[in-house]
């Protein structure tokens, strides 16, 4: 009876705590693979804290393993970041081990003299445990319920991960004191309280840290999107208005020709070849790729490489740019372009290439610029040079979060004198652009 009713906890409190700990952080597998990875870390941490349940008085007296197995789970089969994974490895542990800390104090108080109840199969016993399950199940959901995925500094997260492994620690060495000196339970108590409101009140802080961080980032994001906006448009417009100027030009061209060939044909063909070769070059820069949004920021940005005297070679496969809606297109290609043309024009051969096309359910984008100098030594992560940090470098950031709303992949490389971006998508082709 007493081996079924620990069998039965021990399951019950591993099924609850590897439920947790999916829910918080999102499984990265889907169908066999998200099953087998849970049954198999559940079958794992079941025979563990059953085999040193066999071993020691208490139950999840060495609870601190259980850290790093929860942490190896959440590696390999769950989502997020390392320092995530690791900190709600251990705040998940800590809150099971002062549960049941809390839960032993409590009832060797109400015992009094009769402590020895804690260690046989007592209703006093199996009622509090009972207790203790529901209570586990409470904070779990109220740790789901305030969950969050930390994005400030890495060092402020390591002092994070840092609060509940001490606290594991102080608890373990609580419950030593508890098993030597039983007069003093009231003030281990006492102190296993203090702990766990200490790590409760430092998650809180850190919630409201985290939120206020991604409000502020979200703000700048915002306010980079409106400057790329303001930057396209005013491209758009130059373009407009050198097209508008051009249209102009066709007019006085075209009266000039007709005029000349009623004087001389010979000097209105001389005419044609020189407007056709020095004066018409933006009619012949100007692409069309059957997606109007390409179209205009791909001519805004090759107008504004005419400035900069950078030679321009684009590609774009027919319908290959469906997958992707506009909003998409402006961010990823407007950024890329803009990216490319602040390399290359300070290069000396200053040269653009993209190249655009969908095969085999995957978009391929892989756009080069020259260079004199490597980029990736001196700046590996292509980090912003800019002075204002804060206000720059969204614009990697943005590309790389349409890659990984797509699953996809990008890559940096450079070879023979450019530097390249290589991204893959695997997109629809039939979604509207």
């Amino acid at each position: 009876m007493i081996n079924l009713f620990e069998i039965s906890i021990n399951m019950l409190e591993e099924f609850i705590m590897l439920l947790c700990l999916t829910l918080y952080l999102g499984c990265r597998y889907d169908g066999i693979k998200r099953i087998l990875g849970f049954l198999v870390s559940y079958a794992v941490s079941f025979c563990i804290i059953t085999w040193m349940n066999s071993i020691y008085v208490y139950e999840g007296f060495l609870g601190l393993i259980f850290i790093g197995l929860y942490f190896l789970y959440a590696l390999i089969f769950l989502k997020g970041d390392i320092y995530n994974k690791l900190f709600i490895s251990g705040f998940i542990n800590c809150v099971v081990y002062f549960i049941a800390l809390c839960s032993t104090l409590c009832l060797s108080i109400l015992l009094g003299d009769h402590f020895e109840k804690l260690y046989s199969m007592s209703y006093e016993r199996i009622i509090t445990v009972i207790i203790g399950k529901i209570v586990l199940i409470i904070a779990c959901v109220f740790m789901l319920k305030y969950r969050f995925s930390y994005v400030g500094k890495q060092s402020n997260m390591i002092l994070l991960i840092c609060m509940p492994i001490i606290a594991v620690l102080s608890m373990v060495g609580i419950m030593q004191v508890f098993l030597k000196y039983n007069e003093a339970k009231a003030e281990l108590l006492l102190a296993t309280v203090g702990i766990m409101l200490v790590n409760i009140l430092t998650y809180y802080i850190f919630v409201k840290i985290n939120k206020d961080v991604e409000r502020e980032t979200a703000l700048v994001v915002l306010q980079q999107r409106v400057d790329n906006d303001k930057k396209n448009a005013r491209d758009i417009e130059e373009l407009y208005s050198k097209v508008c100027g051009t249209h102009h030009d066709l007019l006085l061209h075209f009266s000039t020709v007709s005029r000349l060939l009623d004087e001389d044909p010979n000097k209105a063909r001389a005419y044609i070849k020189d407007v056709t070769h020095n004066q018409l070059d933006t009619i012949r820069t100007l692409i069309k790729t059957g997606n109007d949004c390409f179209d205009a920021i791909a001519n805004a940005k090759i107008a504004l490489c005419e400035k900069h005297r950078i030679v321009t070679r684009i590609y774009v496969k027919k319908d290959s740019l469906n997958g992707l809606s506009r909003d998409e297109i402006v961010t990823l290609f407007g950024n890329l372009l803009d990216n490319a043309i602040e390399a290359s024009k300070d290069s000396t051969r200053k040269i653009i290439r993209l190249d655009v096309r969908a095969d085999d359910g995957f978009l391929s984008i892989l756009l080069k610029n020259t260079i004199d100098k490597s980029v990736l030594d001196a700046n590996s992560e292509l980090r912003t040079t800019k002075k204002e940090k804060a206000y720059h470098g969204f614009g990697v950031k943005n590309i790389k979060r349409i890659i990984n709303k797509y699953n996809g992949f990008i890559d940096y490389y450079e070879e023979d004198g450019y530097f390249v971006c290589d991204i893959m998508l695997p997109v629809k082709k039939d979604r509207a652009a």
